[in-house]
């Protein structure tokens, strides 16, 4: 999704619970089943982190967690009724909402969006963080391991979709040796 799509998607008449689905897919680029697992004790409010446990490959990392969607978790968390273990439960179960269920999430806030007929899934939004990430400028390694991806290559791949612009951009030629910047 450009970064225009993902404006439009924030600015919808999201619910609560869409938006903080989407900005949890989008914000920390989970993947949707990290999303359906998330438990309350893995949201590290003081740190600005949430905790990923067993995320795919069964390895724990740590992403993003920006204070904007924090507050909205917040309220999502009250309006829930204070779930003991998993922030997102099934009605009936009270356990982690099914996969199935989450999607359903993501279909309605594309819908409100106006994106139904557009090929934009849960993963959409997850390669959308990556490569907004490296177009603002943010290192690969530091994606990679926000991603939890085991190897480089995995990420690189979001490279290609990387806004390539010449704009700003100068050789060190001219930064180290001349210690000058061009003027615009």
């Amino acid at each position: 999704m450009s970064e225009d799509e993902v404006v439009r998607l924030f600015a919808a008449p999201l619910t609560l619970k869409e938006y903080c689905v989407i900005g949890l897919l989008y914000g920390c680029g989970l993947r949707i089943s990290e999303v359906s697992n998330l438990r309350i004790k893995d949201i590290e409010s003081d740190n600005k982190r949430i905790k990923v446990y067993q995320g795919k490959g069964g390895k724990d990392r740590y992403t993003l967690l920006p204070e904007h969607l924090l507050l909205k978790l917040r309220e999502l968390y009250i309006e829930e009724g204070r779930p003991k273990e998993f922030l997102f439960t099934g009605k009936q179960t009270k356990r982690a909402l099914h996969l199935r269920s989450t999607q359903v999430i993501v279909n309605s806030a594309k819908a409100k969006a106006g994106y139904k007929d557009k090929p934009f899934t849960a993963h959409t939004l997850r390669h959308s963080f990556a490569t907004h990430m490296l177009n603002c400028g943010n290192n690969i390694h530091v994606i990679k391991t926000l991603l939890g991806h085991s190897k480089i290559e995995t990420t690189m791949v979001y490279l290609h979709l990387q806004q390539h612009t010449q704009a700003g951009i100068q050789s060190p030629l001219e930064t180290v040796v001349y210690g000058t910047a061009a003027t615009r």
